[in-house]
């Protein structure tokens, strides 16, 4: 056996070794449930960094007694990103009318909250902290992006309203790619940030 073929066998085994490390990583960080949130966070990073623009994680909010968490908030001279993260296994199911949604696989059936809805209470609880603060016309765009083991989790969707802010990992990353995330409305980024930062 010549350098040549040994030389090539060497290098098709490491990368097949460099590929089931990577797979086995994936996997297990999805096993542990922060697959979906590290994804969404390094696509938020990656697109703001440039920018200036900033990433905020786990933004907590309270009023009246009742408390709400936005996974990410982007702040940009545009206005706000709210982000929520929602990972799971198999074919994904939401009725914009019910409650609960779900994740069904091959073992089991997994059942949340319909984030839609759950996204439009952290809304309303912000923009009634902002009026008590005395802040309006901040331009506030909302996503939810579903992360699943493949790479575009499959869909199944019914009763979608006029805008629907739930999407896969490509279809968030086509999102970014639109204009409006460009337009400069005025917003100044660190005043807005220490707002974000303090919302009680």
């Amino acid at each position: 056996m010549n350098n040549s073929v040994i030389i090539l066998i060497a290098v098709v085994a490491f990368c097949a070794a460099v590929f089931i490390a990577w797979y086995l990583m994936k996997n297990l960080r999805f096993t542990k449930g922060n697959y979906g949130k590290q994804t969404v966070k390094s696509i938020l990073k990656r697109f703001a960094f440039p920018r200036k623009y900033k990433v905020l994680e786990n933004v907590s909010m309270e009023l009246d007694g009742k408390t709400q968490t936005i996974d990410f908030v982007m702040v940009g001279e545009f206005g706000l990103l709210f982000v929520s993260a929602l990972q799971g296994k198999g074919d994904f199911y939401g009725d914009f009318t019910e409650e609960y949604w779900s994740f069904v696989d091959n073992e089991k059936k997994v059942r949340f909250l319909n984030p839609v809805k759950e996204m439009d209470k952290k809304l309303d609880m912000f923009r009634r902290l902002m009026a008590k603060k005395k802040v309006y016309n901040l331009k506030i765009e909302s996503a939810v992006v579903i992360v699943g083991s493949k790479a575009d989790a499959p869909m199944y969707l019914s009763h979608v309203g006029k805008e629907n802010i739930v999407m896969t990992v490509n279809q968030f990353k086509k999102l970014l790619e639109k204009e409006k995330f460009e337009q400069d409305n005025n917003i100044d980024v660190v005043a807005v940030t220490d707002v974000l930062s303090n919302l009680h």
